[in-house]
């Protein structure tokens, strides 16, 4: 006979799994009809309303919907068998090789490393006298960092303890603020740059996503957090980021009332 435990991380595994699967194929499914779901959508709501607004609207609701369940689950202490389970079994690709690639991606998500790529970015932004892009930027990283810490603050869950060579970090866990942060500026960071050099976008609606799933990857590896606090710090970071594409790129595009058509202001 299976043991309760036992089941009961079955569950929250088909669970969460199920949750990046719907993620992962809504995002190739917008990829490969961007343009089709675009103009159906234009065909069917008001002229007023933009349906790149639609689609990021209801993106961000999902994903903040997700975000919300996440919570929920950790606060009602089910996410314990799954969390461990998915721990240890990261863990156990531990190797001399995956240990430097594990802390090297962590580094890259560090408060440090992320500020130093936010500035250069900001910086080119305000050189193109992109001040949008730049603010923008600014705007999603410092709304990241101070809602990751409010976040810490109220769920106040202690960090693992699974691995006796990595120390303990003396702050809450849920969400990862590497998770969400890298998330949402490096996410932010790939818009701007897409925006600004558009052969980019193929490199870097690849490159992005695995940077910020290797730097959430490294944060369970190292024992350092739960996998749902990462899996939330995931989605809390997509919303801002979404917010913040919104606030970027929309308004790119406005209707000329004279000619009734689409024109870059």
């Amino acid at each position: 006979m299976t043991p309760p435990f036992f089941e009961h991380g079955v569950d929250r595994t088909a669970f969460f799994a199920a949750l990046l699967a719907v993620a992962v194929w809504l995002f190739v499914l917008l990829r490969r009809n961007s343009a089709r779901l675009v103009g159906g959508l234009q065909r069917r709501l008001p002229a007023s309303v933009p349906p790149r607004a639609v689609i990021v609207s209801l993106l961000a609701i999902a994903a903040a919907a997700v975000f919300t369940s996440i919570a929920e689950e950790v606060l009602d202490n089910e996410t314990s068998a799954f969390d461990r389970s998915v721990s240890l079994a990261i863990h156990r690709l531990d190797s001399p090789f995956m240990d430097f690639t594990m802390r090297l991606f962590t580094t890259v998500g560090s408060l440090k490393i992320v500020v130093l790529a936010l500035a250069v970015v900001f910086i080119g932004a305000l050189r193109r006298r992109d001040a949008r892009a730049a603010w923008s930027l600014v705007a999603v990283f410092a709304a990241a960092e101070t809602i990751n810490w409010v976040l810490k603050h109220l769920v106040a869950r202690t960090r693992p303890s699974l691995f006796e060579e990595i120390a303990t970090l003396h702050t809450y866990s849920f969400p990862s603020g590497h998770a969400m942060t890298g998330a949402a500026a490096y996410g932010m960071i790939g818009v701007v740059l897409a925006r600004e050099h558009p052969r980019w976008r193929p490199a870097l609606s690849v490159a992005v996503p695995a940077l910020v799933f290797l730097i959430g990857l490294s944060r369970i590896f190292l024992g350092v957090h739960w996998p749902t606090d990462v899996l939330a710090g995931w989605a809390a970071g997509m919303t801002l980021l979404l917010v913040g594409a919104a606030v970027l790129v929309l308004p790119a595009r406005v209707v000329s009332p004279a000619s009734g058509s689409d024109a870059s202001p």
